[in-house]
């Protein structure tokens, strides 16, 4: 441990700042990250497109993620990434920390909790791109993903995609654009395979990340991830075709309207499940009363489109195996 951690965590005992940020109440963190919790017998429940996430005291669990734990650090790692030095340093300056312990002044919680933060101060903690942390990164998207070299590289050449600056494990950052090119918001996927961290940071209701231009694109395509993106661009390339980055399984209104607008056909390719599922079905009734607008659902054969794209890749390689010992 060196000094600055040291300085953090304390020698030992209650004083602790790791265990103090531990203890900030479950409730008053998810309201500073913007949810609206519902009460649910003893339990509460704070949920979105993203996050299913029901807590019991000192304990949460998300359920659209099946995954659990204990505390506010935790939790605020689930919800954001970052390191454990970084995720303490957050919630002490967050949540203000007193001399005798952590204070929350009911002033200072609901000016906290009226805004979340910025897409800006996320990014500048959680964003940060780092070029040695890339190769990482790539070697999971190319081996693990099966995603060709020649649709990551020019993508990564722009500044769309990139690693940031996370150790061991670096995350992948897929930047959400606007129509008019500002960035406003980020997804993040960890490249550890296992790992179900995939936040979004600021705005995904009008800015996402694509592949191909949404502008002049002929056909939108709308799936649930930055990965699905690729894979389904991978499938099915074409330069008439952008192929767009929800970030869960509602579709943007914004974007079903400026599909509208410029006369350009909709296709919903969301995950196989039951919300990719209501994600169409939604989408089709909001969108039922437009004269003449083309929308249609697409659906992969597996649980999404990444899942297609490496089965495909599987029986081509095995295929060839067969012809070459044949």
């Amino acid at each position: 441990m060196n000094a600055e951690d040291f300085k953090l965590a304390g020698a030992s005992g209650p004083d602790r700042v790791s265990d103090r940020v531990r203890s900030i109440p479950l409730r008053d963190l998810l309201a500073w990250h913007g949810f609206t919790l519902k009460r649910e017998g003893v339990s509460f429940r704070a949920k979105d497109d993203r996050y299913n996430i029901v807590i019991h005291g000192d304990k949460w669990f998300d359920n659209r993620a099946g995954v659990g734990g204990a505390g506010a650090i935790d939790l605020q790692m689930h919800l954001c990434g970052g390191d454990f030095r970084t995720t303490c340093r957050v919630l002490a300056e967050q949540f203000r920390p007193a001399v005798g312990g952590l204070a929350f002044p009911e002033s200072r919680i609901r000016e906290s909790f009226s805004t979340r933060r910025s897409f800006e101060e996320l990014a500048s903690q959680y964003a940060v791109p780092s070029e040695s942390n890339w190769p990482i990164a790539h070697e999971y998207l190319v081996k693990t993903r099966g995603l060709d070299p020649d649709l990551i590289d020019p993508l990564h050449d722009r500044g769309l995609i990139y690693a940031n600056s996370h150790r061991p494990n670096p995350s992948l950052v897929f930047l959400h654009r606007t129509t008019e090119g500002k960035i406003e918001g980020a997804t993040l996927r960890d490249t550890r395979h296992e790992s179900t961290f995939r936040p979004c940071l600021g705005n995904k209701m009008s800015a996402w990340f694509s592949v191909g231009d949404p502008t002049n694109a002929e056909q939108i395509v709308a799936v649930e991830a930055p990965i699905d993106a690729l894979s389904y661009y991978q499938l099915n390339p074409s330069n008439q075709l952008a192929v767009v980055s929800c970030g869960g399984s509602h579709v943007p209104d914004e974007l079903l309207h400026l599909s509208y607008m410029r006369r350009q056909s909709f296709v919903v390719a969301l995950d196989n499940d039951c919300a990719g599922e209501r994600g169409w079905l939604k989408a089709w009734d909001d969108t039922a009363d437009w004269a003449g607008f083309k929308i249609s659902s697409d659906c992969p054969r597996l649980k999404d489109w990444n899942a297609d794209l490496m089965s495909m890749r599987s029986a081509g390689q095995n295929h060839h195996m067969a012809l070459t010992h044949a």
